[in-house]
């Protein structure tokens, strides 16, 4: 009977030990298939980023060549309607291909780093609206892949829009600290005391700021006007 009740358990074991193995190898298939999903979204990112390059560097400069080779062929031999009508399309056309090397391909963030795209987009603001940010980044965030810089980059892009449309405060401190692979932006904004009752309801509710956070696969940790905003960027 011993015997038989140790090969019971033995089989039991057995069975177990077969489970444990199905459950790693799924888990294991699931982790290939984020990994797999992960390297189309950066190839993605990387081709559209080559793409706006060859929109802002290559196309567009030699349409405004062509404008600047127009312009000289009608100051040698005269200016005609036909010609003008020509040379006010290409150079829309040289806004227009700019514009969307942009959206395509930030000239600040690929050109500049992380660190300094923002520092130029917190400058402008101050200087344009007297919008005072107070911005602390992690060190690591340089070694992010730059599809999730590009993320980041946006998303805080965002955010200061964010604070200026819907919040009445002039100064706004934000840290971004990378935590366990996820990126934690802290935002406090400060108040008049005069005007912490007209901003409690954009607090308690933040409609933008829930669109904001759902477009760059973001979450909202908290929102308290006491503490402040807390976000979490999965990566």
């Amino acid at each position: 009977m011993k015997n038989i009740m140790g090969d019971e358990n033995k089989d039991i074991y057995i069975d177990q030990s077969h489970e444990e193995r199905r459950s790693n190898a799924h888990r294991q298939w699931e982790d290939s298939q984020e990994d797999f999903y992960k390297s189309i979204i950066r190839n993605q990112q990387d081709d559209i980023g080559r793409i706006g390059r060859y929109f802002r560097d290559e196309l567009a400069q030699e349409l405004y060549g062509m404008r600047i080779s127009l312009q000289n062929f009608t100051n040698l031999y005269g200016d005609f309607e036909e010609l003008r009508s020509l040379r006010d399309s290409l150079a829309n056309l040289v806004i227009e291909l700019r514009n969307k090397a942009v959206l395509l391909y930030n000239p600040l963030l690929s050109d500049l780093g992380i660190f300094h795209a923002i520092d130029e987009v917190i400058a402008s603001y101050k200087q344009r609206l007297g919008l005072t940010i107070d911005i602390i980044l992690d060190p690591h965030l340089k070694e992010l892949h730059h599809y999730i810089q590009v993320q980041l980059f946006k998303l805080l892009t965002a955010l200061f829009e964010y604070l200026k449309d819907e919040m009445s405060t002039q100064t706004v401190s934000i840290s971004v600290q990378l935590i366990d692979f996820s990126v934690f932006i802290k935002i406090l904004p400060y108040f008049q005391q005069e005007r912490i009752a007209q901003n409690t309801k954009s607090i308690e509710k933040p409609m933008r700021l829930l669109k904001i956070v759902e477009l760059y696969n973001a979450r909202i940790i908290s929102h308290t006007l006491e503490k402040g905003i807390l976000l979490q960027l999965t990566i």
